[in-house]
């Protein structure tokens, strides 16, 4: 066995796969239900093992030891929606070299709120990054389809099922359609700002995600990005801002 020091190297290793391992779910997790009651759960659980082991409290040392293979059997049950979504996320990635390039998608993107506008039809389109958002996929209809300006066009058609609501879109594919995104609860916004504007910056708030918003009433054409509402755009400056953002 390798050892740097008094440290096996294995053990260095396993440190740096678990720390990862959690990192990343906590990723996919955030912004989340299951976020708030995994911190919570965490909070509690720490915060009772170091007063038992503060004041020597024996008994809820053994009940802690004791119940600790329980424990993670219940975060299993209780997260259970968040982690079957992660696992059909990660199976539905696209494969290494398969992804279209970026340009072509925000291209896709552009033409889609260009005839959207001209036929004075709403539209609000989020562009994930790195944070996954699971609560629009459990409000919305799942699709994993092919991202083109036609679907997009279609979605938003006053008479679909899908149109009202808001996409989600990540990497090549729109993930869901028809999706509940959260309302901020900033009170210092324009008056005339409806629910997409007003989920739009709810969304940007909890995640890094990009969403873009085409107002039916005026044909205005906004971005949120990190709880910030940028407008107005024209179709060639939604490209420009669309590319600096996410290229």
């Amino acid at each position: 066995m390798v050892k740097i020091g008094p440290f096996h190297l294995s053990w260095i290793v396993e440190i740096v796969l678990i720390a990862t391992a959690i990192y990343q779910i906590w990723k996919l997790l955030e912004g989340t239900r299951g976020a708030r009651v995994l911190t919570g759960l965490a909070t509690v659980l720490v915060t009772v093992t170091l007063a038992a082991h503060l004041f020597h409290l024996r008994v809820i040392m053994e009940i802690i030891r004791l119940f600790s293979p329980s424990f993670f059997l219940a975060v299993i049950v209780l997260f259970q929606p968040e982690l079957r979504q992660i696992l059909a996320e990660l199976g539905t990635r696209p494969r290494v070299g398969a992804a279209r390039p970026r340009e072509e998608l925000i291209e896709e993107m552009v033409t889609a709120v260009e005839s959207l506008q001209r036929e004075r039809f709403g539209a609000l389109m989020a562009i994930e990054r790195e944070d996954y958002y699971l609560p629009g996929r459990e409000t919305g209809t799942l699709l994993h389809a092919k991202l083109s300006a036609d679907l997009l066009v279609t979605i938003f058609y006053p008479r679909t099922p899908l149109h009202d609501g808001g996409v989600i879109i990540r990497g090549d594919e729109i993930v869901a359609a028809a999706a509940i995104f959260p309302l901020t609860q900033r009170e210092q916004l324009e008056r005339r700002l409806g629910l997409r504007h007003r989920a739009a910056i709810g969304l940007s708030e909890e995640t890094d995600a990009v969403v873009v918003v085409l107002s039916e009433e005026t044909g205005i054409i906004s971005i949120a990005c990190k709880g910030v509402l940028e407008r107005p755009y024209d179709p060639d400056g939604l490209r420009t801002r669309l590319t600096e953002l996410l290229l």
